[in-house]
């Protein structure tokens, strides 16, 4: 395991833990979203930490490269490639993080101009901030290029509803911006009312992940220790989970179908019968 930071120009207010393993042209689409954020134009500043599960010396590169272009802080963290990981790499950067608020996302994910902005303003005490995504098919993930996110062709309404109307997309509502008093009405009339987290667009304080102990790595494989674990302990500790959809957007390029894993499901039945609000095997493991 090795890491290394570049310090930006001053504290960050927020920080963004970015999982990623390999996909190099992916993430250069998602880091050159992040090179755009409206929130830098507020003169506040965030962090990107980019969670490294194993992934080629490409991606450091990359990512090298990212951190000296760009005025806010950026780590880099690396473990070696021994078979999924993620839940490690994610307990590693809350440890890793200098602010007091974190996203959670991936490095498939190119986020909005607004993505960051969103998050901030929606802090509440005890409470899970919950967006949702795009997802981009395969022909127009493929079709997809730099310069159409350094442009912000992404954050086009145009762009988002012709792609919905020639089904290159799922979930593409979710990509319509709205200011927030429109999005929280439009939440009332949502099919899925209920708040759910999503491993790739959450936000917490990191009093409540130390409160739960961190992500759980109990789960040795994808699909539910990133996500649906650590929402059922939030659940349990007390905290309530918001939508900030038609805010907080994200679009997910395409890649085959990640599938759950049978130890995650077998994991997940026996934690929910025990009812523990801490990870078994969380952030107070971590640093021993």
């Amino acid at each position: 395991m090795r890491k290394w930071t570049k310090d930006g120009s001053e504290k960050p207010k927020i920080s963004v833990v970015i999982a990623v393993y390999n996909k190099p042209k992916i993430l250069r689409f998602c880091l050159d979203g992040y090179r755009r954020q409206s929130f830098l134009k507020s003169k506040k500043n965030f962090e990107i930490i980019l969670a490294d599960d194993g992934s080629k010396p490409e991606i450091e590169n990359i990512f090298q490269e990212f951190s000296k272009e760009v005025s806010f802080t950026c780590t880099y963290l690396y473990q070696e490639d021994t078979g999924w990981g993620k839940i490690r790499m994610l307990n590693w950067s809350i440890l890793e993080s200098q602010s007091d608020f974190l996203i959670f996302t991936d490095g498939d994910c190119i986020p909005h101009r607004n993505f960051i902005k969103a998050h901030f303003e929606g802090q509440e005490e005890k409470t899970v901030l919950c967006g949702r995504r795009v997802d981009l098919m395969d022909k127009i993930s493929e079709k997809l290029t730099l310069e159409d996110v350094k442009n912000g062709k992404l954050d086009s309404t145009f762009w988002v509803l012709k792609n919905m109307a020639a089904n290159k997309m799922d979930f593409g509502e979710q990509g319509l911006y709205f200011p927030s008093w429109l999005s929280r009405l439009l939440d009332l009339f949502s099919k899925h009312r209920n708040p759910t987290l999503l491993g790739s667009n959450f936000s917490i304080h990191k009093k409540w992940l130390r409160e739960v102990n961190g992500f759980d790595e109990s789960y040795q494989s994808p699909g539910l220790g990133e996500d649906t674990d650590i929402e059922r302990r939030f659940l349990l500790c007390g905290l309530k989970l918001k939508w900030i959809t038609h805010r907080a957007i994200q679009f997910h390029v395409w890649h085959s179908l990640t599938k759950v894993g049978q130890q995650s499901r077998e994991t997940f039945e026996l934690h929910t019968q025990k009812g523990n609000i801490k990870a078994l095997l969380g952030l107070k493991e971590f640093q021993k």
